[in-house]
């Protein structure tokens, strides 16, 4: 999985970009659920097992 395609994955769920921090971080948060996550972006790197902990952060997995 891609940083991009694991952006578009949170997005899907109902995530919304908040704000940009420090670099190329990003926090998500979810509307409802109030859960939030920080993303780092490199749309053309594999994200690798860390995807796994941000999904798991936001309740996806």
């Amino acid at each position: 999985m891609t940083w991009a395609a694991l952006v578009r994955r949170l997005r899907s769920a109902g995530f919304v970009e908040e704000r940009i921090g420090k670099g190329s971080h990003r926090k998500f948060l979810h509307p409802v659920t109030k859960k939030e996550v920080w993303v780092s972006i490199h749309t053309k790197k594999d994200v690798g097992r860390l995807a796994c902990r941000i999904l798991k952060d936001a309740g996806l997995e």
